[in-house]
């Protein structure tokens, strides 16, 4: 079933110029309708919406508004090649995220095993302190000992 669009609304909604509209009727690609006129002479026919999007597709014309001067129109073998190129890289860029989150779990696991292997290490050091202080006050003690008796022998020679 048709649906029927003056023109203007079409040009409007699909964001093509209503010349190019009025050729392509002209040239037979679309079908229009006019009240009690012949479509070549009604300035404002009505073309069939169904007609005109597939010979936007066929002429690999995309809908856009014709008021943004930076849109160019691209052929649709080269969309579609962009579409799965984007998909591609999507896919791409995921899988890095993936990679990187878990590299970044291992380097958390790395981080804790190494803060752990530091803290043992400094209750290793401050035990051998301990050790060697308690070495040096026993050495210490034997020395006053040792000589206390030397003094005491002496003094009674």
């Amino acid at each position: 079933m048709a649906n029927w669009l003056s023109v203007s609304l079409a040009a409007e909604k699909y964001g093509i110029s209503e010349e190019q509209i009025h050729e392509w009727i002209r040239l037979g690609y679309l079908r229009c309708s006019s009240l009690d006129k012949d479509p070549y002479e009604d300035p404002d026919p009505m073309v069939d919406a169904e007609d005109l999007e597939k010979s936007l597709e066929f002429n690999s014309t995309k809908s856009y508004p014709e008021d943004d001067a930076t849109i160019e129109r691209v052929p649709k073998e080269h969309l579609n090649w962009l579409y799965k190129e984007n998909a591609r890289l999507t896919k791409v860029n995921d899988d890095l995220y993936e990679e990187n989150y878990r590299r970044a779990q291992r380097e958390a696991r790395l981080q804790e095993g190494f803060e752990k292997m530091s803290d043992l290490t400094h209750r290793i050091l401050s035990l051998n302190e301990k050790i060697l202080n308690h070495n040096r006050a026993i050495k210490g003690k034997k020395t006053s000992v040792w000589s206390f008796l030397c003094r005491l022998f002496r003094k009674e020679s």
